[in-house]
């Protein structure tokens, strides 16, 4: 499917359009405004500490300080990106998953405006959670092993980016496709099985997410959209696979 990877901007557009679904999309916002500032504050800081100690107040020392700093701090903005985005969509997990379900809900005509209860949302949203903590570690875990990939010479670097870019789009993949497959109860293995049997299409999707999240300011509004257009694209790759199936038999 072609067009997988604008499936953020139909989940943003759907959002826009469906004002039902606009007060379950302010608190992911809020949290991954919250997330990025924060996070970026502190590795700004941090980063500068670590450079004020180790260099010297000589101008070449000077010099050789804001070209660290401008190269570090792109790199830093990657990484941050990229790994920022993981935790805002978990930490966000329970929000997510709701304007999922109402994003469902409004595709199939059943949609049901209950009274919104945070407390009771988050007493629901338990096992997800631990499950969305669960991908955070693996995502960090790969992230970690990926870095053996800088010591080999020459392409390392150019390796390591392009794993990075890739294991980031299937995790992002998964996570914005994995709500509709929850309320489905797929398993793990069937979740995996779902996005591999439609790599270029979730694998677009991913890349789509991507784009969006380092995307600064606009990635303040990445996870209503795509968990949105993760869902929309679950439905229309489930309706494109059910119609498949029915073609088979019918021959």
């Amino acid at each position: 499917m072609l067009s997988s990877p604008f499936y953020v901007l139909r989940g943003a557009l759907f959002v826009w359009t469906h004002r039902q679904l606009w007060k379950y999309a302010v608190a992911p916002i809020l949290i991954t405004a919250l997330v990025m500032g924060v996070g970026y504050y502190v590795l700004y800081h941090v980063f500068s500490d670590l450079l004020n100690r180790f260099l010297g107040p000589e101008l070449y020392w000077q010099v050789v300080y804001y070209i660290l700093l401008v190269v570090a701090g792109a790199l830093v903005l990657v990484v941050f990106f990229f790994l920022f985005t993981m935790v805002a969509t978990t930490i966000a997990e329970p929000f997510n998953e709701l304007i999922s379900e109402k994003t469902e809900q409004l595709v199939t005509g059943q949609f049901e405006d209950n009274p919104f209860s945070v407390l009771q949302l988050l007493k629901e949203s338990g096992r997800g959670l631990v499950h969305a903590l669960r991908i955070l570690a693996l995502y960090v875990g790969m992230l970690v092993v990926s870095l053996l990939f800088l010591l080999v010479p020459g392409i390392g670097a150019i390796l390591f980016w392009l794993v990075t870019v890739l294991l980031s789009a299937y995790m992002l993949s998964y996570q914005y496709l994995g709500y509709p497959m929850a309320r489905r109860n797929f398993t793990f293995r069937q979740k995996q099985g779902f996005i591999r049997s439609r790599v270029f299409s979730t694998i677009g999707f991913g890349l789509g997410s991507l784009a969006v999240a380092s995307a600064p300011i606009i990635n303040v509004l990445l996870l209503p959209a795509a968990v949105t257009g993760g869902t929309l694209l679950f439905l229309d790759l489930q309706t494109k696979g059910n119609n498949s199936t029915m073609k088979t038999e019918n021959r």
